[in-house]
Order: structure tokens, then sequence, then C-alpha cells
């Protein structure tokens, strides 16, 4: 069953939800990701585009299935998108729609206790400004399955580990990691 994208992103402003929704656009390797808090959308990404731009690459592509992972957020808002009345008009206009029976809900309070657990170890070895980095790079940067795989987090730990100029403090940072995710 084919739903249209304006009535997914709308049942989800009605319920007042909270999270991330992923759009998986056909021949593309980058996720739309649209950010919710109490139904109101409050950032956009697209790969390295952020807020009004990702509205226009929806115009181009045919979306081909979504996943909402509830209270998933990013401490980044984007100032210049329309209201989310407005996007919901936006997209009704374009009239596009999706695979119903490919979505998934998957409720993350494990997913965010790992969240959690990655980015205090960041903080710990760069400062404050690795909750910044972290949140940055999961919003931008990194594409988990859904729901995120073992995988998928150690491919987070990889790219976060980057930020650690300091051999010795990317070590520790991956060692405490590690303790709680295994793998690495």
């Amino acid at each position: 069953m084919k739903k249209n994208l304006a009535d997914i992103i709308e049942n989800l402003y009605e319920s007042k939800s909270t999270g991330l929704l992923t759009i998986i656009f056909a021949s593309e390797k980058n996720l739309f990701k649209f950010y919710f808090k109490t139904g109101q959308i409050y950032y956009l990404s697209f790969g390295f585009k952020k807020g009004m731009q990702c509205l226009n690459e929806i115009i181009s592509r045919e979306p081909v299935s979504y996943n909402f992972i509830p209270q998933i957020s990013v401490d980044i808002t984007s100032n210049d998108i329309p209201s989310t009345e407005d996007i919901i008009t936006t997209l009704r206009n374009m009239n596009k729609f999706i695979n119903s029976e490919d979505s998934i809900s998957f409720h993350s309070s494990d997913f965010q206790k790992i969240k959690d657990v990655i980015k205090i170890a960041l903080i710990r070895q760069i400062g404050p400004i690795g909750s910044k980095i972290t949140e940055k790079y999961i919003a931008e940067k990194w594409i988990p399955a859904n729901p995120p795989s073992k995988n998928d987090l150690l491919n987070l730990v990889n790219l976060l580990k980057e930020e650690i100029e300091d051999p010795a403090s990317r070590k520790e940072f991956l060692n405490e990691v590690n303790k709680f995710i295994g793998g690495l």
C-alpha cells in the first residue's frame, strides 16, 4: 500500500510525535531526515544540505521507504524552514507516494543509552564540544540501518574517533565505548 508523504508527516504532526523520520529515495545513498519535537519539524537534513535546501531536493526524487524512530533528537535547529503545516501543504502538492509496508517503528531507549555513552566518552576526550559533534555526525554523516545495527554503531564510533587528535585520548575513547558496545 502506498501512502502520501504529506499524510505520514501530518500523522506525526497531529499525534505530536517526537523523533526522527527518515526517507529513503530511489538511487540515493543519503537519507532525508525530518526531526520532530511534539509534532513540529525543527530540523531537516539531506546529505550536506540543511533546512530549506532539503525541501527542494524532494521534488526531483522518488521516495522508496520511510522509518520513524521515536525519541531521537538533535541539539540543532533549522531557522530557515517553513512551519510544519506549510511543509505538509508543500508535500501534498508534490504528490509524493511511499510504500508503507516498508516502514518500521523502533523504540529507541536502547539507542538513546548507547548514544549517550558514546557522547559522554567523546566529551571526556575533547570537552563539551563533543556533545555537539556527536549530534552533528548523527544528523549529517551517519547513515544507519533501521534499527541501527552494531556495525552501524561501530561506524559512528569510527567517524567520531577522527575528531580526537591525541592517539592516547583516541585509544581511551575507543576503550570506554568498547566496554559498552564491544567489537572495537
